[in-house]
C-alpha cells in the first residue's frame, strides 16, 4: 500500500479505507485485504505483494525504536551511535550487515562504536543447540540446579566468548566443584575460624 503520508497511523488508515477492520493487525496476511481509494486517479490501492527482507526491520532498530526522525530526536542523538552491540556470530550477515548498511546510507557512519560477537552454545557432542533439534537446555533449570555463579564461571573460563562453547551438565559440575567449591570452602574456613 503506498500513500503520500510519511508518518501514518492506524487511525489514518481507518479514515482512508472503507474496509479496514476495527482491530487491524498491521502484518501480513491481515493487512492484505485493506484497500484505499487513490485521491488522484480514483483507483483502488492495495498492499504490494513484495516484502522487504526481514533483516531490514532489524537493521532499522536504532531509528525505529524512537520513531526517529518524526519524534524523539534528542533522545535518539544521545544514544546514536551505540557504544557497543553484541550478538551471535550467525548474525553478522543479517543483523550486523543491515544495521551497518542502513546507518551508512542515512548518516554515512556506523551505528555502533564496538561490536562484540559471541560464538554458539553447543551441546556435549559439538552440535549447535536448537529447540528444533531437541538438544537445547532450559536456562532456568540450569540456574536452579547449579546457580548463576557456577554457570557464569563456566562460560567465563571455558573458552573465549567469540568461540563456540560446549555446554553440558558434567562440565558445569566439574567447574563448579573445582573452582566454586574450593572458593566457598576457603571462604567458609576463613569465616568460621575468625568467629
Amino acid at each position: 500500500m503506498r500513500s503520500s503520508a510519511s508518518n501514518g497511523s492506524i487511525d489514518e488508515l481507518k479514515s482512508l479505507s472503507s474496509n479496514c477492520p476495527e482491530n487491524i493487525e498491521l502484518h501480513r496476511p491481515f493487512l492484505d485485504s485493506v484497500t484505499i481509494i487513490c485521491p488522484k486517479c480514483g483507483k483502488e490501492m492495495y498492499r504490494v505483494p513484495e516484502v522487504i527482507d526481514c533483516w531490514f526491520d532489524s537493521g532499522a532498530m536504532p531509528f525505529a525504536q524512537h520513531h526517529y526522525p518524526f519524534e524523539n530526536k534528542e533522545l535518539f542523538e544521545t544514544q546514536f551511535p551505540a557504544d557497543f552491540i553484541c550478538e551471535g556470530v550467525d548474525q553478522t550477515r543479517g543483523w550486523f550487515y543491515s544495521l551497518l548498511a542502513i546507518s551508512t546510507l542515512i548518516f554515512n557512519k556506523a551505528p555502533f562504536k564496538n561490536v562484540i560477537v559471541i560464538g554458539h552454545v553447543l551441546d556435549e557432542n559439538g552440535q549447535k543447540m536448537s529447540k528444533s533439534k531437541g538438544n537445547s537446555v532450559d536456562p532456568f533449570d540450569v540456574l536452579k540446579i547449579y546457580g548463576a555463579d557456577a554457570v557464569r564461571w563456566y562460560f567465563y573460563i571455558n573458552s573465549a566468548p567469540w568461540l563456540p562453547n560446549r555446554f553440558h551438565d558434567k562440565a558445569v559440575t566439574e567447574y563448579q566443584r573445582k573452582f566454586m567449591g574450593t572458593l566457598w570452602n576457603t571462604y567458609a574456613f576463613l569465616y568460621c575460624t575468625e568467629i
